[in-house]
């Protein structure tokens, strides 16, 4: 009895883990497909054209702004 108990416990974390896993690898592949530099990749998402360009700045004083939404 003690074993059939143990034997469905380790079943069930084993069914609980491989549903978390493909949950996670699922939700990171459409966050890559989101966040692409190319803009919102994802079909049916907000058409905003390409991304505003990243810049480094030294100081402050130098820094130049972007558009906002």
């Amino acid at each position: 009895m003690e074993f059939g108990g143990i034997f469905i416990l380790v079943l069930v974390l084993i069914v609980v883990g491989v549903l978390g896993g493909g949950l996670y690898a699922l939700s990171m592949w459409l966050r890559g497909k989101k966040l692409a530099p190319e803009g919102d990749e994802i079909e049916g998402g907000r058409d905003e054209g390409p991304r505003p360009e990243h810049v480094e700045v030294e100081n402050e004083q130098n820094a130049r702004f972007v558009g906002t939404r």
